[in-house]
């Protein structure tokens, strides 16, 4: 008996190690060059600007336990994402590993598909948010809480008569409770909990099914107990003000009109089902993979080839235990038992459409996009039983050995690919604000800001206002320069002039769209260009909406004349180097104060610094500033760059034309404006 134990501790060891080893393989390489996205900006800007208390109030619209675990961690961590980042691997791998033990719990003899499962909850595809660290906090942290309390649910009843059983059954509720207060859609995996329970009494003895099911509901009930609790309180004790989060109002229309939001909620409820069980093995990878390059594509193989491999030796060192499962499915068909895999699919279906059902009836539904892949997280696990229990029935050793290691290398090579995107997406947007720091010193405030990026698009408008206040006014506790998404609605509102005033997380912003500053970022390899309303000019290659607003941008929002502010690297990372984007954001910010004999000096200074630009219409204040000093031998191969592009040329000659007309001081434009228009309109 002791020889047993030993061994199988040592065998959970074994895998412990193995599941370690993939997480930290998969996850950790480049997670501290990840940063902020979505949520985790207004996250820093309301404890930044007025303290971690605030994020209490924060969240006291829905959440509030979030608000309070946030605040305490803000209080450790301060705006760093990594640190947050580490324990949202930290609860992820845990989860796993909890989810595995108790499997093992229930099957004792079915170690090896119990190590299948973990492994495939740590690199789940349908889940793609371990790359947020802040606003995810809770999401994790109630994950773990959630599996800890099933883990120590069928630990509780192995402990029939021992002193610890009313401790672990009182620990497991509250952090039952916990979860649920954390993440009130969280409640569906009680339909795990109850079905485990179920599977426990199933396999432990050979007791009639209805005595099984006599068993399970009464020793559910000190979880039940707990989940009303949570329900009274949510539903009729707690003033929630955010859409979808008060219980009575979700509810409602349901019984206003019950068979049309009952067929409503059927509907959605197998459509996410199937999104859960099949589609998130296969849509975010399709989305990911198929946008790779040859060349990234096989580096994304090449890296995730080592943690498949590691998962390959784990599933081929347990496979010696196959013997004893057969062995133990027999002597199961002999008493008219299901096996494993049979109870895993039923588990899993059950309680995957259960767990569905509380986030459908609150209006949230599955997307493998943005951010709504984060209503797969908690119902994961059903998803992954059931599909264990599907290909684990196939006939045929190899044939399942080639699907399970195909759909991990699969499943790695989604999230390595997510994760790199997003730090991508890091140097991109922190560049971006970089390089506007280094173009406009201050901005004026009530300034309403309307941007386009190449290789970022905002969802939120926080997204955009949070960074400009961090530049420009981080000790203020208020916005003072705002922001909004750029779209057609934006576009409308810019040409009626509107006035909104938005709450957003107890944040207040006054969108006032007759004080426009238009910014845009064309290409990968452009640099920051302002636009003038009054002379707009756009690289040839431009697709975004900032076209339909740039003739409401005013430029002279940007102060020329004040002190430069200098981005955080706390949130921006270090300044970038100072190459061709630096030396035309200055040449870019002298020609807005025409001073051309600065915007030529500064285009000498990076001639001879070797600095070009691959956006050919960065090369127009170059040749602007020579040809206005009667530079004309200096300016002509530049302006043979300009003339690359035939609708680019025709646009130089207008804003030529347009700009002897509207400076400051004209003169020199007109000086120079024969020969611009033999260069360019000829």
């Amino acid at each position: 008996m002791a020889e047993k134990s030993k061994s199988l501790r040592h065998g959970n060891l074994l895998i412990f190690l193995i599941l370690i080893a993939i997480t930290l393989l998969v996850y950790l390489p480049g997670m501290n060059r990840l940063g902020y996205y979505r949520d985790d900006w207004n996250n820093v800007f309301n404890a930044y600007t007025q303290g971690s208390q605030m994020l209490i109030q924060h969240y006291q619209s829905d959440r509030p336990m979030d608000g309070y675990l946030l605040s305490a961690a803000y209080d450790l961590f301060g705006p760093d994402p990594y640190p947050y980042l580490l324990i949202n691997l930290a609860c992820r791998f845990f989860c796993g590993f909890f989810f595995y033990l108790t499997l093992t719990l229930i099957w004792k003899k079915n170690k090896f598909p119990a190590f299948v499962a973990a492994s495939l909850f740590l690199i789940f595809p349908g889940f793609l948010r371990q790359v947020d660290g802040i606003a995810y906090l809770p999401h994790q942290t109630a994950m773990l809480a959630g599996m800890l309390s099933v883990y120590l649910t069928i630990l509780s009843l192995k402990l029939d008569k021992n002193r610890l059983k009313i401790p672990v059954i009182l620990l497991s509720i509250i952090l039952a409770i916990l979860e649920m207060f954390l993440m009130e859609y969280y409640i569906g995996l009680e339909a795990l909990r109850i079905l485990l329970i179920g599977a426990y009494f199933y396999n432990s003895a050979d007791d009639r099914f209805s005595r099984v099911v006599g068993k399970t509901i009464l020793n559910y009930l000190p979880w039940l107990v707990g989940a009303l609790i949570f329900f009274i309180w949510r539903s009729f004790l707690f003033d929630a003000t955010r859409s979808g989060a008060d219980v009575q109002d979700t509810l409602r229309p349901f019984f206003a009109h019950p068979r049309y939001y009952g067929m409503d909620w059927l509907a959605k409820i197998l459509k996410n089902t199937f999104k859960l069980l099949f589609g998130s093995w296969v849509v975010p990878a399709y989305n990911l993979l198929s946008q790779l390059e040859v060349k990234r594509f096989w580096k994304i193989v090449a890296y995730s080839l080592l943690p498949a491999a590691i998962f390959i030796i784990g599933f081929i060192r347990l496979m010696p235990e196959r013997k004893e499962k057969i062995s133990a499915e027999s002597s199961s068909s002999k008493n008219k038992k299901a096996g494993w895999r049979q109870q895993w699919i039923v588990i899993g279906l059950v309680s995957t459409v259960l767990a569905i059902a509380p986030m459908i009836i609150a209006n949230r539904e599955i997307t493998f996009s943005s951010s709504l892949d984060r209503f797969t997280y908690h119902a994961s696990f059903s998803a992954i039983l059931f599909l264990v229990g599907l290909l684990a029935s196939i006939e045929g050793k190899w044939v399942k050995t080639t699907l399970f290691a195909v759909l991990v290398l699969t499943a790695c090579m989604t999230q390595i690919t997510n994760k790199e995107n997003y730090i991508s997406q890091t140097e991109v947007v922190n560049d971006f604000w970089w390089q506007l720091s280094w173009r406009a010193p201050d901005i004026s405030p009530g300034t309403l800001v309307l941007l386009s990026m190449d290789g970022y698009s905002a969802e939120e408008d926080y997204e955009l206002f949070v960074p400009l206040h961090l530049i420009y006014h981080p000790d203020e506790d208020h916005i003072v320069i705002s922001s909004d998404l750029l779209n057609q609605d934006t576009a409308k509102k810019a040409d009626m002039k509107k006035i909104e005033d938005r709450i957003v997380r107890e944040i207040y912003l006054r969108k006032d769209y007759s004080q426009i500053l238009a910014l845009n970022k064309p290409m990968m390899n452009s640099c920051l260009q302002v636009i003038d309303g009054r002379n707009p000019i756009y690289t040839p290659a431009q697709w975004s909406r900032i076209s339909e607003i740039g003739s409401y941008s005013q430029i002279d929002k940007i102060l020329t004349d004040a002190d430069p502010h200098v981005p955080s690297s706390e949130f921006f990372g270090k300044e970038p180097d100072k190459n061709w984007c630096y030396y035309y954001e200055k040449m870019s910010l002298a020609q807005q104060s025409e001073d051309w004999e600065k915007v030529a000096a500064i285009a000498d200074e990076a001639l001879s610094a070797g600095a070009h630009g691959e956006d050919p219409l960065e090369w127009l204040p170059l040749v602007q500033a020579y040809a206005y000093l009667g530079r004309y031998t200096d300016a002509k191969p530049y302006g043979e760059i300009l003339k690359t592009d035939e609708y680019l040329k025709f646009e130089t000659c207008r804003y030529f034309r347009i700009a002897a007309n509207i400076l400051n001081d004209p003169s020199p434009a007109k000086k120079a404006l024969p020969w611009l228009e033999n260069e360019f309109c000829e």
